[in-house]
């Protein structure tokens, strides 16, 4: 009986890659492609934070604390060439962008606020949006203000009400153009570098003090949620953490040490936090070392989502020497990434299944590997994109996968000799070049809208929220109107068409269901207000007009290079029931029956 249980709960699955076809996966239409990088990753300039601190400090040997002596300075200088990247963006396809705030450039003395830095993270998102791309933020990735790290950051509790303070005031001024928030980047990464390894700042080796600035980090996560949710018009906002996993396995599938190492190191890594984060109550031990008790009950519904940060793993090995209990191995026929950790995909798909056990929405916030020859890459996007699939089919709930990161950067303690970009930058001219290895991230982005009719949404699919103005002036946001039913008619001036639909549409559908709670509105592909207003008087319909600069609402439903003319029916929960594509008469009454089933 023992044999048979150790050998079913061994977690150490493979799978056997030379039978497995990676190229055959599919993603739903209306799935979150991205990319996602970290302020001081990239922007360059940074010279008010604790990174920027640390970089300029050597340890008791006199030794540089980065890689090679490196410095951030001006990084990739994605500050000033923000508008280039968002260009690039878009040419590989993504329709979302993770980056983070830089606190300090935004509070670089306690109180005082510069409202230009404000003012520029404003203007990346409006261009984001204009490009068709949805911004994401995260409030916190590893860096905050110097003052803040004087004051002894979040090893003291009472620090919390500073990062709180910070968060409501980018959150107010950027709330209506980010509708998805990040308000920590892997704390778990944080306290383990940072007080565990002392190779992150403060550079501390304590593992009590690793626990209650794990605990502090979550209690602000869990205060920083409630205050922004009290701020109106949030509601439909998603806030969330992001989690990084990072599994530990045994080496020796027989040796007691390693099974009891491995479960420690995955009990404090990752079932901690996500326990506090879902029951409010957790601990964080260690045996001999520390055991913190955490209980916030306020925590429980503190998550509208869940990003995952997913690498790689390790096998731990025990050892009967109390001065180094246990070492970090891998096998030898892994494939290992410039980082020295294994391309493990099947772990990817046990993360998924793990916090997918958190009830949530879960959105891959990070996925990608260090690869300075380029070799590597296209089998890690196959197999990781493989093994994502795999858990969507078994119903895991994953709304989005970006990958990291975008371009080359500043890769912490590592500096620059860590290659993860989708694009390489020359540190030397900054420019930006794609690498081939990429190209199967990009095949399987573009493979959204191969609908022949030119849709990016599906029947039975959520319709993507936005928000649209009224001819009137009034706005509204669609998943306002739960409810309801909604049909979306696409339309223009200019469109033949659409000028012989829409007084069928006005009798058939506005006159015969508005008074039984349909809401019929025209949505005008990419024309001024004055054009509007005059193309519905000459057409004589009543029901709403909304205005659709640069076809961007056409965007999220249709490639922008097809046609209007389309009508999408939105039942009562939100959902797509009926999609059309010019003024076909049997489709046309299709669609009228499908409305009326509804009612």
């Amino acid at each position: 009986m023992t044999i048979s249980y150790f050998t079913w709960s061994y977690p150490d699955i493979e799978w056997n890659w030379d039978t497995i076809n990676t190229k055959d996966i599919h993603f739903p239409s209306n799935f979150a492609w991205g990319t996602a990088t970290a302020a001081h990753q990239v922007e360059g300039n940074n010279t008010n934070n604790n990174w920027y601190q640390w970089e300029h400090s050597f340890d008791e040997h006199g030794n540089s604390r980065i890689h090679n002596a490196d410095k951030s300075g001006i990084a990739v200088d994605h500050w000033n060439q923000y508008s280039d990247d968002i260009t690039l963006m878009q040419n590989i396809g993504v329709n979302h962008y993770r980056f983070s705030v830089e606190w300090s450039r935004i509070e670089p003395t306690e109180g005082n606020y510069d409202l230009d830095a404000l003012l520029h993270y404003r203007k990346i998102c409006e261009e984001l949006i204009d490009a068709n791309i949805t911004p994401v933020i995260t409030l916190h990735h590893f860096t905050h203000p110097i003052w803040f790290e004087e004051m002894g950051a979040f090893e003291d509790d009472r620090n919390i009400d500073y990062f709180v303070r910070f968060s409501e005031l980018v959150f107010n001024e950027l709330m209506d153009l980010v509708p998805i928030w990040c308000t920590f980047n892997e704390p778990s990464v944080f306290v383990a570098q940072g007080y565990f390894n002392g190779v992150f700042p403060p550079g501390k080796k304590s593992p009590t003090l690793a626990g209650r600035v794990l605990e502090n980090m979550l209690n602000a996560h869990v205060k920083t949620y409630r205050k922004l949710k009290l701020i109106p018009n949030s509601k439909n906002i998603k806030i969330g953490i992001v989690k990084n996993i990072f599994q530990f396995d045994p080496l020796r599938r027989w040796n007691i040490l390693d099974w009891a190492f491995s479960k420690i190191l995955n009990d404090v890594y990752t079932n901690s936090p996500l326990k506090f984060l879902k029951t409010g109550h957790s601990s964080f031990y260690m045996p001999g070392m520390v055991d913190n008790q955490m209980s916030n009950p306020d925590a429980v519904g503190t998550l509208d989502f869940i990003g995952l940060n997913y690498y790689s793993r390790m096998h731990v090995k025990g050892k009967l020497n109390p001065s180094e209990p246990f070492v970090f191995d891998t096998r030898s026929h892994d494939i290992k990434t410039d980082m020295g950790y294994p391309v493990y995909a099947e772990g990817f798909y046990r993360a998924l299944k793990t916090i997918s056990k958190m009830e949530i929405p879960i959105y891959v916030t990070e996925n990608g590997l260090a690869d300075h020859n380029d070799t590597i890459r296209p089998i890690f996007i196959n197999r990781y994109l493989y093994a994502m699939n795999k858990a969507l089919k078994d119903s895991i709930d994953i709304r989005g996968y970006f990958y990291w990161s975008l371009m080359d950067n500043f890769e912490w303690a590592e500096g620059f000799s860590m290659k993860f970009g989708l694009y390489e930058v020359d540190l030397t001219t900054q420019e930006r070049r794609l690498r081939e290895g990429s190209r199967p991230f990009l095949d399987m982005v573009n493979k959204r809208g191969a609908d022949p009719r030119g849709y990016l949404v599906n029947v039975g699919e959520m319709a993507p929220d936005f928000t649209m103005e009224y001819t009137t002036g009034e706005k509204v946001k669609l998943s306002e109107l739960r409810g309801k039913v909604v049909v979306l008619q696409f339309t223009a001036s200019w469109c033949s068409v659409c000028r012989l639909e829409m007084p069928h549409l006005e009798k058939d559908v506005w006159q015969a269901f508005k008074d039984d709670n349909v809401l019929l509105v025209g949505i005008d592909r990419d024309e001024p207000l004055e054009t509007v207003i005059e193309f519905q008087k000459e057409i004589g319909t009543t029901y709403p007009l909304a205005l659709d600069p640069k076809a961007n609402i056409f965007g999220l439903f249709a490639d922008k290079n097809s046609g209007v003319t389309r009508n999408v029916v939105i039942d009562q929960n939100g959902k797509i029931v009926f999609l059309t594509r010019l003024f076909e008469e049997e489709e046309y009454q299709e669609m009228l029956k499908k409305i009326k089933s509804l009612l």
